[in-house]
């Protein structure tokens, strides 16, 4: 009888290790068959503790790099990066997903200016190209059209409407490869949001913190500056609210109209002066009246302009000087601005980039155009030791396409939803494509209408089914559809 029990776990640990192999077995077939990776699950029994190791080309500060391995640790961090063979010996019992040749790993996207609350409106139909100054279009200025500006849509708890909704505008973003929006509103849990803890509950909204102001000087600056316009006295400003939080960056509304406003001029000189400063990271954004002599003064005290062309463009008509910008070396990093005027989605916003960029005669490579979307992004917030690239010690903020060979930032910047194999916020994977297994989903993995990736884990936190997630969404700007976004074309 003594001897039994050693016989009775020595076929429960071959029943084990049968069962192991047999799923890596199936793994490799399912590569063998096309499957872009194989899944080797962990060697521990506690699989959640070992973490995961994603094989792939990787999109690293210092440039691409093949085979290299990723471990995304249990508690939602980066560990290793390396050299795939070498992080999976250091690491044998973790979980591996191996797509090495067939997909390229990123850091998501860093949108750096949204209005998450408002992203769930279409464009007006009587939005136009022809505003001098914001105040044109959001209070009728000078007898400019006064375009009306959605309710803004806030997370309440229990309330399935707003959840769906913003869960949709959310999903939409992480669909198109950003990881990280800023700017007030969102839904907790989901994609990473940014912003002030300025209300009770801003703690599970925000899960990092920048001193997002929409307008640093006057909601009404056209009125307020009138006089100092017409040629009489500067206007004094009443000093900013908050001047103590140097800990946290700036990222203000700043000349928000064509080069010949007046008060968008006025708004520039006033904010870089305030920049120089040096109390605390600042971003300046839009900046469409910003010119080259701005620019200098912008890369001299490091302000990152962070900049919305499809918007830029939908309501004035203009940009900024990309070519002024990049000859003079200030960093850029991009954003959506807002469905009612912007891109639905970063993807969107890069291709738009692309476009104003070689229209005005600046090449803008894959690369640059990844660095203004990931790292520059990060930076503009003040956050780039948290998220933004694939470092030990960041964040686990990734997005893994299916790439099979070419340029690779240009893969994860051209993607479609067919080829976005998974995305992760915090090491959770969110989205995940049917190609991949059901497992590494961050809970139960479900289809939603126009998403090629099943969502995972996000319905059941806000008692959504997928049925009732479509009949609170409709009407809404849909997960996956451009065709109504405003255009991306310069006034002629």
């Amino acid at each position: 009888m003594t001897g039994l029990p050693t016989i009775i776990h020595a076929l429960l640990l071959f029943l084990a290790l049968s069962a192991t192999a047999h799923v890596a077995a199936a793994s490799r077939h399912d590569r063998a068959a096309g499957a872009p990776c194989e899944f080797t699950p962990s060697a521990s029994a506690d699989q959640g503790a070992s973490g995961l190791i994603v094989g792939a080309e990787v999109l690293l500060p210092a440039g691409s790099r093949p085979n290299q391995g990723v471990h995304i640790r249990f508690n939602g961090g980066l560990g290793l990066v390396g050299d795939f063979d070498a992080v999976r010996a250091a690491l044998p019992n973790a979980a591996v997903l191996d797509c090495r040749g067939q997909a390229v790993l990123s850091p998501g996207f860093v949108n750096a200016h949204e209005h998450p609350a408002y992203s769930y409106a279409f464009p007006d139909s009587k939005l136009n190209p022809g505003y001098i100054h914001r105040d044109g279009w959001r209070l009728g200025t000078n007898g400019a059209l006064q375009l009306p500006i959605p309710a803004p849509l806030l997370y309440k708890p229990g309330d399935r409407r707003s959840a769906a909704m913003l869960l949709a505008m959310e999903l939409r973003h992480l669909l198109g490869g950003a990881t990280t929006i800023a700017g007030p509103g969102g839904l907790p849990g989901v994609i990473r949001n940014i912003n002030r803890h300025s209300r009770a509950g801003d703690i599970d909204l925000y899960d990092y913190e920048a001193d997002v102001e929409v307008f640093p000087f006057s909601f009404e600056a056209v009125e307020d500056l009138r006089d100092e316009c017409a040629g009489g006295a500067a206007h004094r400003f009443p000093p900013p609210s908050d001047p103590e939080l140097a800990f946290m960056a700036y990222v203000a509304h700043v000349g928000e109209g064509r080069k010949s406003s007046c008060a968008a001029r006025a708004e520039v000189a006033r904010y870089l002066q305030r920049a120089q400063r040096r109390d605390r990271r600042y971003a300046l954004v839009h900046g469409v009246a910003t010119d080259r002599a701005d620019y200098a003064v912008m890369r001299e005290f490091d302000v990152t302009l962070v900049w919305s062309p499809r918007s830029n463009l939908a309501l004035y008509g203009e940009t900024l000087d990309i070519a002024g910008a990049v000859d003079s070396g200030v960093r850029v990093a991009l954003s959506t601005d807002w469905s009612p005027s912007g891109s639905f989605s970063m993807r969107e916003e890069l291709q738009c980039a692309s476009r104003v960029a070689s229209a005005a005669g600046v090449a803008l490579p894959a690369e640059k155009l990844w660095r203004m979307s990931t790292v520059n992004g990060a930076y503009a917030l003040g956050l780039e030791d948290r998220f933004g690239a694939v470092e030990p010690g960041l964040r686990a903020d990734l997005i893994l396409v299916a790439h099979a060979g070419g340029d690779p930032h240009d893969a994860v910047l051209t993607a479609t939803d067919d080829e976005l194999l998974a995305a992760w916020v915090d090491g959770r994977a969110i989205l995940l494509s049917e190609a991949l297994p059901k497992s590494l989903g961050a809970g139960e993995c479900v289809a939603l209408e126009g998403m090629a990736p099943r969502a995972c884990g996000v319905l059941a936190m806000f008692d959504l089914s997928p049925a009732a997630f479509a009949e609170h969404v409709e009407g809404a700007v849909p997960i996956n559809n451009t065709s109504r976004q405003a255009p991306c074309e310069a006034r002629h």
